[in-house]
Formats: structure tokens, C-alpha cells, sequence
């Protein structure tokens, strides 16, 4: 389900907005400094996308096999 369809917005998109606006909102309230807004939001966008990975089932339990 899109929530914006000439954006092309999903909930994962969703999700990862409102985690980069909590870290935006610890930046205001602790007085973080740009690199680590930046750094928290690089490890936010990394996690994000390491999630998604498609994961190669073959390899999975091979030593399971043996």
C-alpha cells in the first residue's frame, strides 16, 4: 500500500523517515554535533538496508547437510 503515490512512499520508506527524524530529535535535545547526526543516520540507513538483503538459502545450513 502506497501512502503517497506520486512520491512512491511505502511503509519501509516510512519507517526509515520517522528513525531519521527520532535521531534529528536526539540531535536538538543531547546538542550532538553534525558528524554524529551524520554518523547516527549513516548507521540507521546501513541497517535499513542490510535488513533487506536477500539472504542466499543454498549456503544457509550447508554444514547441516554434511
Amino acid at each position: 500500500m502506497m501512502m503517497y503515490p506520486y512520491i512512491k512512499l511505502g511503509p519501509r520508506d516510512g519507517i526509515l523517515l520517522i528513525s531519521v527524524s527520532i535521531m534529528l530529535v536526539l540531535t536538538l535535545v543531547f546538542n550532538w554535533s553534525v558528524w554524529e547526526f551524520v554518523s547516527s543516520i549513516v548507521a540507521v540507513i546501513i541497517a535499513f538496508s542490510a535488513g533487506h538483503m536477500k539472504s542466499n538459502e543454498k549456503n544457509v545450513l550447508a554444514f547441516l547437510k554434511k
